[in-house]
């Protein structure tokens, strides 16, 4: 795929592209053959804006990425949210039921309810993601995988895309995990809060 370019990242990016992925200007959204990346100045056919060529990450790496996101913030915040949960005492959401009981009354209990004990914990989540996006493109999962976000132009997002992003993470798991899930069928690979924050991730070499 290709981004706007700047003569500070389109050298150190270059050896990033795949040659088989097709690709649209992010600046007029015209098709870019993907041969054009081998240009000494890769510029949209239609716009002539300069292009900046990366190698997008597919799902099953953002999904590795992920999961190593929610081991730390199990480890972290879901520890600190339980512990909160402790010493505030508050009744147990099922009573006290137990096994099967326990399942079925799983069933009546108030999302609001869930949402509100959860709330510490998604407060820290989101911290966590907007702050490692918009410093630095990586969160500890993206590093261990050596993948990173950027904007059209090949920088971290700043601090107001990467707060679009967080809540377009959350809109897309309200939508049954179908704003996720839609990185496997996009061309460029982006998903819901991708297309929202106008971000895309990215494979370093």
């Amino acid at each position: 795929m290709g981004l706007r370019a700047d003569d500070a990242h389109a050298l150190r990016l270059r050896n990033l592209w795949r040659a088989s992925c097709p690709t649209a200007c992010p600046a007029c959204d015209a098709g870019v053959d993907p041969a054009t990346a081998r240009d000494d100045d890769p510029r949209c056919p239609r716009c002539e804006q300069p292009l900046l060529p990366v190698r997008v990450a597919g799902v099953w790496l953002r999904a590795a990425a992920g999961v190593v996101d929610a081991v730390v913030l199990l480890a972290t915040a879901g520890l600190l949210n339980f512990l909160l949960l402790r010493w505030l005492d508050l009744a147990p959401l099922l009573g006290d039921a137990r096994g099967l009981d326990a399942m079925l009354s799983m069933l009546d209990v108030d999302p609001a309810a869930v949402l509100r004990r959860c709330a510490p914990a998604l407060a820290m989540a989101a911290l966590y993601f907007g702050l490692f996006w918009s410093l630095t493109g990586r969160t500890l999962g993206h590093r261990m995988l050596r993948l990173r976000v950027i904007d059209a132009y090949g920088q971290p997002p700043s601090p107001w895309r990467a707060a679009v992003r967080v809540v377009g993470h959350g809109l897309g798991l309200l939508l049954g995990a179908m704003g996720w899930l839609w990185v496997a069928f996009d061309r460029e690979k982006r998903g819901l809060h991708d297309h929202l924050a106008r971000t895309y991730v990215v494979r370093e070499s």
